[in-house]
């Protein structure tokens, strides 16, 4: 019995180890892929480059005939560039310019993900996106996707824009680990220490978030906490949707309540 105890534990620290040397594999699964470019589409994608020379990393643009609004996103901890075009495609119908970053690492943009180069991505990606506001003199919306949701409050935290949108955000990334992981020391084994709560108050603008009741990736109670930190946010459970299938375009189950949020009406 001792001695198979003993393989049992060492089996454990085995695993543990394993999994604290492949998590940024697991909490970037989309870095390393390769350079997809932005898909084919009109009107077209516009890339340029954001960011000081030692992490510069890409923003698509994509432009609406007469536009009502600008919208910054970021997705999620599996999307490129390629898929942020995608996700501009989609809010594009509600009159709005889109602007959609990518992280360090992932696509064709150089560098490594971290919770500090996808913060500073975000600075990066915010000033572009509030340049672009004022020079088209339209309110800015930030729109965060899951792991995107921590750059979006990041951003919000620092001001300057109108409104903020969130999809399925985890309020601190530890605790979805531990919901995902409940067998492990998760809060010593992650490295990255994404914190929405901790700037939540600093976030001054009204914030939707909109949250599937089926997700079992990040699960709807941490969306619901960190709504209860915004000052001016409003939560919405969608029944019937999960993590990856809560579309926010048009034909999606919540367009009218976007749509509306979005134009500030």
């Amino acid at each position: 019995m001792l001695l198979f105890l003993s393989l049992l534990l060492l089996a454990y620290v085995a695993i543990v180890g394993l999994l604290w040397w492949q998590q940024d594999r697991m909490v970037f699964p989309g870095a390393g892929r390769g350079d997809r470019g932005v898909p084919a589409q009109r009107p077209e994608a516009v890339v340029t480059w954001i960011g000081p020379e030692a992490r510069r990393t890409r923003l698509a643009t994509v432009r609406h005939a007469a536009p009502r609004a600008v919208v910054l996103y970021f997705g999620g901890n599996g999307e490129d560039l390629y898929s942020g075009v995608q996700q501009l495609a989609q809010l594009l119908p509600y009159g709005v310019d889109g602007l959609a970053a990518e992280y360090p690492g992932y696509g064709g943009s150089p560098g490594r993900p971290s919770v500090e180069a996808l913060l500073g991505t975000a600075e990066a990606a915010l000033a572009a996106a509030q340049t672009h506001a004022q020079e088209r003199r339209l309110p800015l919306v930030v729109v965060g996707s899951s792991l995107g949701t921590f750059a979006a409050v990041h951003a919000a935290s620092r001001g300057g824009l109108a409104r903020l949108l969130l999809r399925a955000p985890p309020s601190r990334l530890v605790a979805s680990a531990k919901r995902s992981y409940p067998w492990l020391p998760v809060e010593w084994l992650l490295r990255h220490r994404f914190d929405s709560v901790a700037k939540a108050a600093a976030v001054q603008c009204p914030v939707l978030i909109v949250h599937g009741d089926r997700d079992d990736v990040v699960p709807a109670d941490l969306g619901q906490e960190l709504a209860s930190a915004l000052p001016q946010a409003r939560f919405v459970l969608v029944p019937g949707h999960g993590h990856n299938d809560l579309d926010l375009g048009p034909g999606g189950p919540v367009a009218a309540l976007v749509g509306a949020f979005v134009l500030g009406q």
